[in-house]
């Protein structure tokens, strides 16, 4: 295995949004500008993956200074769901390289759309086809299982949001300073849940590397956090992980969880919604012990929460709170199989029968040894 690991990563995420916070202008300009020229009405963004995740992340936010924001999979949008409207297509992939990712942006020339491809590298396929390509600035990151990327990506999709509320009239000056000082402090808490997480993993350890399956339970913002989650410990770990909305967990998919289940539930800070996650994390104790709650509730038990020392308005939150579940996932990896899937799905991706991404030298194979 490299040297380099997905912890590195995580611990260069807040230097790395930190300098984008105070090059705002700077990153956005483009996309504003297009955003602005064309006069468009909303945003569809098109992404799968983490790029979907992490404007999931973001996209309460957005909801609040675009009159319409829609999230569509490439897949869909290409064979079910390609209507734009008068909303700007803005087609995401860290790599610039995914294919579905590619294929809907060629599927939308085709029909005569303007496109942008918002993506982690200068160097990306998406280039050539996208009528405006934009670097987001998540800097080099080599593992395929992103974190640095997804996390980066929502506080970009923020500030953009944040920048053309300014140049609309929907927010005023300090109110956007205001936001941006929010997203400071997020920064500062990342650092903080990062560290928290080891020290929770440590005095957790054998229940969650003991457990067999996962659940990630959230709502609005929270929710992108426990959809990346759950794809984290999936292509990590190679554990079933599902991410649910609050509600919706308790409706069914509850019903095959055991003592042997880990349930990470994930509040939206001071926010109204947060209340039903918190009761839902103290009475799923009746089936078992392994949860987790991201929280600053102070009448949840110690024993299953994690507390940071303070925390941001909910609309942030995925910009901390992402890190509790990357390094979780991380290091539950690490101390259970080593990034090693099964030998079929090594088989499968060595196959390369329905490929992925359109160049194979993209990140470092921490899956290339059997074991």
């Amino acid at each position: 295995m490299s040297e380099i690991t997905m912890l590195d990563y995580i611990r260069e995420t807040p230097e790395v949004i930190l300098n984008n916070i105070d090059h705002a202008d700077e990153i956005t300009s483009q996309l504003v500008d297009f955003y602005l020229d064309n006069s468009y009405d909303g945003i569809t963004v098109i992404a799968s993956g983490s790029s979907c995740n992490g404007t999931l992340c973001a996209e309460e936010l957005m909801r609040k200074y675009f009159s319409s924001v829609r999230i569509v999979n490439p897949y869909t949008f290409i064979y079910h769901r390609d209507e734009l409207g008068k909303t700007m297509p803005l087609f995401i992939s860290q790599s610039g390289c995914s294919t579905n990712t590619l294929d809907a942006l060629k599927h939308a020339k085709k029909n005569g759309a303007k496109t942008v491809a918002l993506v982690g590298r200068d160097d990306c396929d998406a280039k050539k086809l996208a009528d405006l390509t934009v670097n987001y600035r998540c800097g080099e990151e080599k593992v395929g299982f992103v974190t640095k990327g997804v996390t980066s990506l929502a506080a970009y999709l923020m500030i953009f949001s944040l920048r053309v509320a300014l140049n609309t009239g929907k927010l005023k000056y300090q109110q956007y300073q205001d936001a941006l000082e929010e997203m400071r402090k997020a920064m500062k808490l990342h650092i903080e849940a990062t560290d928290k997480t080891i020290e929770f993993f440590n005095e957790h350890r054998v229940a969650i590397t003991g457990c067999n399956k996962v659940w990630y339970v959230g709502s609005g913002p929270a929710l992108g956090v426990a959809t990346e989650a759950a794809l984290k410990t999936s292509e990590t770990s190679c554990i079933p992980a599902i991410a649910q909305e609050t509600e919706e967990f308790l409706h069914g998919p509850i019903y095959p969880c055991d003592p042997e289940s880990l349930v990470v539930f994930i509040d939206n800070s001071d926010h109204p919604s947060s209340k039903r996650v918190i009761d839902s994390a103290e009475a799923v104790r009746t089936i078992t012990e392994r949860i987790l709650l991201v929280s600053n509730d102070a009448k949840s038990a110690d024993e299953i929460t994690l507390r940071l020392s303070g925390q941001t308005d909910y609309l942030y939150g995925p910009l901390y709170k992402l890190a509790v579940i990357q390094t979780l996932s991380y290091l539950r990896t690490e101390a259970t199989n080593n990034f090693h899937p099964h030998e079929n799905l090594l088989k499968f991706r060595d196959e390369n029968k329905v490929a992925t991404k359109s160049r194979n030298d993209l990140y470092l194979d921490l899956q290339s040894e059997k074991k």
